[in-house]
């Protein structure tokens, strides 16, 4: 990584189902990860109203096409640093509160 980058580990692309809870509302939102490191991810969430900056959530992400379900001890705490809303979607960068344990190759 470069000297001024300041995230905390390397993103590797990754283009995966994945499942965003809201611990504010308790929603559940449908969402693709971009990109994903140990310490934080990009994604892709379908639906228009965004997720704020400094907002607690859970993430899901599907490893494998055989992680069809998620279930809840899947989940990984996570902070919200950044969102964009794009025509109906928002690209939400979280950055998770402990290092996640990455299934790249599956």
């Amino acid at each position: 990584m470069a000297d001024n980058e300041r995230r905390r580990s390397a993103r590797h692309p990754l283009a995966r189902a994945a499942k965003v809870r809201c611990l504010q509302t308790g929603r559940y939102l449908a969402a693709r990860t971009q990109n994903i490191s140990s310490s934080g991810a990009l994604l892709e969430v379908d639906h228009p109203s965004l997720l704020v900056s400094g907002q607690q959530v859970s993430v899901a992400v599907a490893w494998t096409s055989r992680d069809a379900v998620l279930k809840r001890d899947q989940m990984y705490p996570a902070t919200v640093v950044r969102s964009l809303g794009l025509g109906g979607r928002q690209h939400v960068a979280v950055v998770f509160a402990g290092a996640i344990p990455l299934a790249l190759s599956a």
